[in-house]
């Protein structure tokens, strides 16, 4: 399934975007940007997901935690988390939800435009990667295998805009392993 997020918004108190697939919408992303910024809400598949900034964070290594509402009734957390060794520390970005955990890398090699989501060892989606275009508002594509790898592209993909942190060097070998090349096209056919 492969999603284009289109701009349709971009003021000073509010965001918008569609969630568009085959050219059809098939969803939205809005966030209220004044007073301050109070999350995210995301429409797709018949459900609405809120991402609340500044939740209470569970443990001391989850930075800037989100909590993530299904429909109204909580359905889990989204957060980033200091990992690696002490030479080569990097920041990844975890969520659980609905009672499963998965994890989007920060990688940038430069063969590679969009950072991968992954379900323990699988990869299930990938979030664009253009870093040129710093606003919260601008175009992107996630790409999932299904309607819930979709859901979690698109919460991953509104949080990393909301916090984004430096993206991972080429030379992280351990990572770039994690990279399944072969997933794009697997998705597009």
């Amino acid at each position: 399934m492969i999603l284009d997020i289109v701009k349709l918004k971009d003021e000073p108190a509010v965001g918008e975007c569609a969630i568009k697939r085959n050219g059809r919408v098939v969803g939205g992303i809005k966030m209220v940007k004044l007073p301050s910024p109070t999350g995210w809400e995301i429409t797709f598949g018949g459900k609405v997901i809120r991402v609340t900034e500044n939740a209470s964070r569970a443990t001391t290594e989850m930075i800037s935690a989100s909590q993530l509402d299904t429909d109204g009734n909580y359905s889990g957390l989204c957060y980033q988390i200091h990992s690696g060794s002490l030479f080569n520390k990097y920041d990844i970005y975890e969520m659980r939800y609905q009672s499963l955990s998965y994890t989007l890398y920060p990688i940038a090699p430069s063969d590679c435009k969009a950072l991968p989501v992954f379900y323990g060892a699988l990869q299930i989606a990938s979030v664009e990667n253009d870093l040129s275009d710093k606003s919260l508002f601008r175009d992107g594509q996630v790409l999932a295998e299904d309607d819930r790898a979709a859901f979690v592209g698109l919460i991953f993909l509104c949080y990393v805009r909301s916090y984004p942190g430096p993206l991972v060097s080429v030379t992280n070998k351990k990572l770039l392993g994690k990279i399944d090349r072969s997933f794009p096209d697997r998705i597009r056919i």
